[in-house]
């Protein structure tokens, strides 16, 4: 059996499902390096374009930050939503819930979750993160990669 520290992993995006993903890795001792094309978010100048709309976190995302530790500090910051407003044409309003009473979705900026899960994966000594790294070819079977920084 061979033995997972010893694995080497590369991640093609530091987006919210490659840098949570770098962290589920990361845990099991994996070495991983994950690569991203834009600049890294976490620097002030660096704004994310087209990705403005807060996200709507379920049970299930909030699952997967369980796993790594990170639900209570988003939860922090997250905003409870518990139902979704329906207009009518007639100019009707009324409520749908998102679940039985007391449930909820949670709602999160993007840019505040993918850097909390980003410093969360940098922590790790078995991470690497390249930004500015746009993948350009990859031969799955030599295992080679090749980017345009």
């Amino acid at each position: 059996m061979t033995n997972e520290k010893n694995l080497k992993v590369a991640i093609i995006g530091g987006g919210l499902v490659g840098s949570l993903n770098t962290c589920f890795l990361a845990k099991r001792g994996f070495q991983i390096d994950t690569y991203e094309y834009r600049a890294d978010l976490r620097n002030a100048v660096t704004q994310v374009r087209g990705r403005s709309i807060n996200l709507a976190l379920s049970v299930r995302g909030l699952s997967a930050l369980e796993a790594v530790g990170l639900d209570k500090r988003i939860l922090q910051h997250a905003i409870p939503m518990h139902a979704r407003m329906i207009h009518d044409v007639d100019g009707k309003r009324h409520s749908i819930p998102y679940g039985n009473a007391g449930q909820c979705i949670y709602s999160v900026e993007r840019r505040y979750l993918n850097e909390i899960i980003l410093n969360e994966a940098e922590r790790n000594a078995n991470v690497n993160l390249h930004f500015e790294h746009k993948l350009v070819h990859a031969d799955l079977h030599k295992g080679n990669l090749t980017f345009k920084t």
